[in-house]
């Protein structure tokens, strides 16, 4: 997926591209969150409208026609109706012949019209309708986005196999132009939409955690402001909302993702999946994340370690307990096959060892099938990443004994094409957004260098004050 936008919050504007693994790394405040926020929003609605392209065409067509109801191209439509006639069409039952009926059929003429000029009036519509969701979605009265340019190559008719004569189906002669119209509105989202967005995303917000741990109180709590007539002040942006009624799902068992009793959910799980755990559980938290339902179906996590001892998550390692929300969910996935899950600070709570875990895990998780973004402050995430793509340039009999040497899977392993990387740079009152450079050699990156400059600099000249 790829797309320009135009200030969103302090970034003026950026041009972002998707692919299996995408980063964003920056300073704090540098709206890297609202870039992520952005990206979940677009596949939501892109995906949403790839599935319900008839029900979205129909409820946008309605509202763009409101809209327009006196614009000069629908009061020209009866003008272009060129014929109007009867076909007789056998009617089938069973797929036996019993009678004949008859369809009427309209004929339009667009070829004496600038049809072009409408397609690009509804484009825009359509991409401002979407722009409208995006910010609902923040759940603020402030406009966070002002625009957003879905790269989709619609100049013309040509372009979305629209002939300059459009034959409808009416039996209703006031509703002509609409169905022809309606007939273009569902041509130009085939052509916008289709391939653009079919995975279903998933966010793991910062506070992911707290969400978490604190679920049942956070519940309770909700259900004693509405029934104690007091309303809850809380606002969550949509993503988060999302998450958390996800995780409210598979905590009462109603989180549906396939079928797991399948010989596929068994054999992908085996070769994916089980690689996946066992790495988590081995070289990150050091034992494993069991679920225990109680009589009503409801689940609680535990952590059993190594010496088979059952822990209350709130008294395990905060490794454990970070790790908790994407374990949970990847326990509930039949496959990441259709799965885009966008990740906010992998590297809280880590310390530096398991960061350069997680951004293997990383990889293994886009080389199992998901489409991976992560926004970060961590270098040794950014620079094990680099590793990872440093490695699909050696020799395959080198990478082989790496491997083995560290005991890693093949699929710690990923080629520098399937990733993309962008830099979030604070200019004060303002935010640029730069495409970092990706090769054989990693991704390019100098946005730790300065700071650490600053900090060898202070060392040395506070050493110098004590003598040393």
């Amino acid at each position: 997926m790829k797309f320009q936008l135009k200030e969103l919050a302090k970034i003026e504007e950026a041009s972002i591209e998707v692919k299996d693994l995408t980063v964003f790394v920056g300073k704090n405040s540098t709206n890297k969150s609202y870039m992520a926020h952005t990206v979940y929003m677009l596949n939501k609605v892109l995906s949403s409208i790839h599935n319900k392209k008839e029900k979205y065409a129909t409820e946008a067509f309605g509202k763009y026609i409101k809209i327009n109801k006196n614009s000069n191209f629908l009061k020209e439509m009866n003008r272009l109706k060129t014929s109007d006639f009867w076909e007789e069409h056998p009617l089938l039952v069973d797929g036996k012949e019993y009678d004949t009926i008859s369809i009427r059929k309209v004929v339009f003429d667009f070829s004496g019209e600038n049809i072009d000029i409408f397609i690009e009036s509804m484009l825009y519509f359509i991409v401002d309708n979407i722009v409208e969701i995006v910010n609902k979605s923040f759940n603020t009265e402030k406009s966070i986005l002002k625009n957003i340019i879905l790269n989709y190559e619609i100049k013309n008719s040509k372009d979305i196999h629209l002939d300059k004569t459009i034959i409808i189906e009416s039996n209703d002669r006031e509703s002509d132009d609409l169905k022809a119209l309606h007939k273009i509105f569902g041509n130009i989202l085939e052509a916008l939409f289709d391939e653009k967005a079919r995975e279903k995303a998933f966010y793991f917000p910062a506070s992911r955690t707290g969400f978490v741990l604190a679920f049942d109180e956070i519940v309770s709590g909700v259900l004693r402001d509405r029934f104690g007539g007091l309303p809850t002040t809380t606002k969550l942006t949509e993503p988060t909302i999302d998450f958390i009624s996800d995780f409210a799902d598979i905590k009462s068992n109603k989180f549906r993702d396939g079928d797991k009793s399948s010989f596929h959910y068994h054999n992908y799980a085996k070769f994916y999946l089980e690689k996946i755990f066992n790495f988590i559980e081995n070289r990150i938290v050091k034992g494993k994340i069991i679920e225990d339902k109680n009589s009503q179906n409801y689940t609680q996590f535990y952590m059993q370690t190594n010496n088979a001892e059952k822990l209350d998550l709130h008294l395990t390692s905060s490794s454990t307990v970070e790790l908790l929300p994407l374990v949970i969910f990847l326990k509930h996935f039949s496959t990441l096959k259709d799965k885009l899950l966008i990740i906010e600070e992998p590297e809280a709570h880590l310390h530096p060892k398991a960061q350069v875990e997680m951004a293997r895990l990383l990889v293994m998780l886009v080389n199992s099938g998901a489409k991976v973004l992560i926004t970060t402050h961590s270098d040794y995430i950014l620079n094990e990443l680099s590793n990872c793509i440093k490695l699909s340039s050696t020799s395959d009999e080198k990478r082989a004994e790496y491997l083995k040497a560290h005991n890693l899977p093949k699929e710690t392993v990923i080629d520098k094409e399937r990733v993309s990387a962008y830099l979030f740079k604070d200019l004060g009152e303002s935010t640029e957004v730069m495409e970092l450079a990706i090769d054989e050699y990693g991704i390019a990156n100098d946005n730790f260098d300065d700071i650490l400059d600053e900090l060898l600099d202070r060392t040395e000249e506070i050493n110098e004050l004590i003598g040393l």
